[in-house]
């Protein structure tokens, strides 16, 4: 029953995960109210808290739940669905340090100017990249789960 909770746990991060990228990507604009600044700084935590259930209960289904490493490893699949989710997550780092420190200025009561355009390009440049990464891990997720041996 425990595995079975803990694969539930994992689809639902990766429900979540997709979800609140895509709710940023919504969201997002060079010229945020504060309210609208807040909910973003909130979608970005919650973001990373999903990206965090996803990994942890990825790591407990290969390390403890699951066939084991050995089994993982050896798949092309696997490794590139661990690239893919490891490059999304470290692009994510450059929207949310945008967000917090915008945040920290918009806080302090200050009158923060809109972001310069091309920071705000790059932004959405860097969230759709990381939807596709995800995307492809997704795909590669599914390819394991069929036993694709080609992959």
């Amino acid at each position: 029953m425990t595995e079975l909770f803990l694969i539930y746990l994992h689809y639902l991060g990766v429900v979540a995960l997709f979800s609140l990228l895509f709710a940023q990507i919504l969201l997002f604009r060079a010229n945020l109210s504060t309210t609208a600044h807040l909910q973003l700084v909130f979608l970005d935590l919650a973001y990373g808290m999903a990206a965090t259930l996803v990994l942890v209960t990825g790591l407990l289904r290969v390390f403890v739940y699951g066939p084991g490493p050995g089994h993982y490893f050896q798949s092309l699949a696997f490794n590139l669905m661990g690239a893919s989710f490891l490059v999304a997550a470290l692009l994510s780092a450059y929207p949310t340090r945008r967000f917090i420190l915008r945040w920290n200025v918009l806080r302090k009561g200050a009158a923060a100017a809109p972001l310069p355009e091309l920071v705000a390009e790059r932004i959405v440049r860097v969230q759709y990249t990381e939807f596709a990464l995800l995307l492809l891990a997704l795909w590669c997720a599914v390819l394991m789960a069929r036993g694709s041996g080609v992959v």
